[in-house]
């Protein structure tokens, strides 16, 4: 599993791989530079013969920048070199690599290092068509919005035609939030040092990182492993790991039973939705529990689900009048799913609550079921159940009491503190998605796509999660297998029909296909 560092953990690797292990910085940024120079050609060559141009701070970054030139030139790259600060204020391992490009530049018509002295220079030398700019301006080091003669170097890149690779984070996003600080480069790629950093992966970071790449700069494992992050981004090897097995000889009680509380007037097709991804998950049993007036729309609606009608209230809603039956039926599940289409009515608000309280077995609660929560957070350190919770943004808002935009700028930490604090499994959807687990660990989902942002996509995911759950993964593994699974069922329905034209049925029949590529893997 990949780390994902905050800026403050990738640079307690560096520091652990120059003071514990002994390797010089100036050696790290070699490494750095020539991987970032076999990035450059991999995404954007072949370049020799064409011109580079590199914008460079007066720091690493810059430093990073200036060794990059030197390797690209010894690959027949005709290099610009535009620096961003005077030589005597460039210190360190950067300097370093400033002299020796200074010293090449003297015997060389095919490198020019300049210094920056105003956005109409730059803005000429990318009308001279370059290849390539590499953005070697700040990379990590960010902390407030960029402005004045900095900020007007990024509106020239970007109103630019010339591709563009930023080297570790693209300037002027957040390495920590994926937030933009004022304004920021938008790169074709990001070559990152060492490992995936939290703001190419997050918010705005994402889109403007473009295609990641991580440069291997030499640090050893066991630097990496000491850093103890607490953020990993999924991997398809990861989740063949996570998957449960099945043998040969293998029967459906064997393969879990998934029950369903969910559905009222007007909201079957969320009871259905998630019914059905779980048993395409491969959960052995599922029984829906649904609104008797409803119920022969469910056995219209669904062949091999098996529904469970219930009592319910004048509005048809599921009542508390069957919450003994229910309770039983829950505790003698392998999981239950709440909350698809249940509704928001008081009685059966309450129902949900009484369920918390009182179960005994695996519980996943979505939607409906999230919102009868709010301000009964208690409930879940009272529970005997394993939760697993999966709100979109909206629903996580009311349940912690802070806005949106505060949730995502602190998406993974706030995740992190509040799966710990209350036991259970988060799942945060969203893009990224990111699934937390009661001992502190937090899964970012690389997969999905926006049109994913459809009416029944959360409903399907539950399921998937449930199923996986039944068929006796931990929660924590379910639902990251679930989550990526689930994107990758998005994605290969976007290539069928489209970002647009994509609903949550395409995703049930996506899904189908993409587990069984993952088949081979798991029987046996």
């Amino acid at each position: 599993m990949l780390p994902v560092f905050t800026s403050d953990e990738i640079r307690a690797c560096d520091q652990t791989g120059i003071e514990e292990f002994g390797i010089p910085g100036v050696v790290l940024m070699e490494n750095a530079a020539r991987g970032s120079a076999d990035v450059a050609e991999a995404e954007f060559g072949p370049l020799s013969g064409k011109r580079v141009l590199i914008v460079c701070g007066k720091g690493n970054n810059g430093g990073d920048g200036f060794a990059i030139a030197r390797h690209l030139h010894n690959r027949g790259v005709h290099v610009d070199v535009l620096t961003l600060a005077p030589d005597e204020s460039i210190l360190g391992d950067a300097r370093t690599n400033l002299d020796i490009l200074r010293r090449m530049e003297s015997s060389s018509d095919t490198l020019h290092v300049s210094l920056f002295r105003g956005s109409a220079q730059l803005a000429d030398l990318l009308r001279q068509g370059p290849a390539l700019l590499v953005d070697a301006m700040l990379g990590t080091g960010l902390a407030s919005p960029l402005t004045g003669e900095l900020a007007e170097v990024v509106e020239v890149i970007n109103s630019s035609p010339v591709p563009v690779l930023s080297i570790d984070v693209p300037t002027g996003i957040s390495a920590d939030t994926g937030d933009v600080l004022g304004c920021a480069v938008r790169a074709g790629c990001t070559a990152t040092m060492g490992a995936y950093k939290r703001g190419v992966l997050l918010r705005k970071g994402r889109a403007h990182a473009g295609k990641v790449r991580v440069v291997d700069i030499g640090l050893p494992d066991a630097a990496v492993l000491r850093s103890a992050a607490s953020a990993f981004l999924l991997e398809s090897r990861d989740v063949i790991a996570m998957l449960p097995r099945r043998a040969f000889d293998v029967h459906k009680y064997q393969m879990g039973n998934v029950f369903v509380l969910a559905g009222s007037v007007g909201l079957t097709g969320a009871a259905v939705l998630a019914s059905e991804a779980a048993l395409r998950s491969g959960a052995g049993i599922v029984h829906l529990g649904v609104p008797a007036s409803l119920n022969s729309i469910f056995e219209i609606k669904l062949t091999e689900v098996m529904t469970v009608p219930l009592n319910e209230t004048d509005e048809g809603t599921l009542s508390l009048k069957d919450f003994d039956k229910i309770l039983e039926r829950i505790n003698s599940a392998s999981i239950t799913v709440i909350g698809p289409g249940i509704s928001r009515q008081y009685e059966t608000q309450n129902l949900v609550r009484r369920i918390v309280e009182h179960a005994s077995a695996p519980l996943l609660l979505d939607a409906d079921a999230l919102y009868a929560l709010g301000g009964h957070l208690n409930l879940l350190q009272k529970t005997n159940a394993e939760v697993i919770l999966t709100p979109h943004v909206g629903e996580f808002s009311r349940l912690v009491s802070q806005s949106k935009e505060e949730i995502e700028t602190k998406r993974i930490s706030l995740s992190q503190t509040f799966a710990v604090e209350f036991g259970v499994t988060l799942v945060l959807k969203g893009a990224p998605t990111v699934i937390a687990s009661r001992d502190g660990n937090v899964f970012i989902n690389p997969t999905g796509n926006p049109g994913m942002a459809t009416a029944g996509a959360g409903d399907v995911l539950s399921g998937i999660i449930a199923g996986f759950r039944a068929q006796g993964c931990s929660s924590e593994h379910a639902a990251s297998a679930g989550v990526y699974l689930h994107g990758q069922a998005g994605d290969h329905a976007r290539d069928r029909v489209g970002e647009y034209g994509l609903i949550a049925t395409d995703l049930l029949s996506s899904f189908a296909s993409i587990l069984k590529d993952f088949s081979p893997h798991v029987t046996g």
